[in-house]
């Protein structure tokens, strides 16, 4: 995981305004932000859908969209666990965690198929 891992960490703060991380969202070209308090440890995380959901519904804070419930990936996990952990929970990405809590990047499913045909191509299929 940690090989493949995006190389800038964006994130969020529970307190951030819907519209200044959907900016962020659109800026970077990403689908998922790990949200985070002041020591970079994992509170939560908020997707691209979560924001639209949340302008639908009027709602300005980060805090009240973001999903809590946090599954992650550790820096040392092979890739297909975390492939496999992707499909069983039917996500997209996933927040990469070292042994603090604290983020040290994300993995998405794009990653996990970029990976894959970057070895395809190697091996000629």
């Amino acid at each position: 995981v940690n090989e493949i891992k995006s190389n800038a960490l964006i994130i969020a703060s529970p307190d951030d305004n819907i519209t200044d991380v959907a900016k962020r969202l659109v800026e970077n070209n990403i689908n998922h932000l790990p949200v985070v308090d002041s020591d970079n440890k994992l509170l939560g995380i908020v997707t691209s859908w979560d924001i639209a959901n949340a302008v639908a519904k009027g709602e300005t804070r980060l805090n009240n969209v973001m999903t809590k419930k946090v599954i992650i990936a550790r820096e040392d996990e092979p890739v297909d666990v975390i492939a496999r952990r992707i499909d069983k929970h039917n996500i997209s990405g996933l927040p990469i965690i070292d042994k603090n809590n604290q983020v040290k990047g994300m993995i998405t499913a794009e990653d996990i198929s970029r990976l894959i045909c970057a070895r395809n191509t190697k091996e000629g299929v």
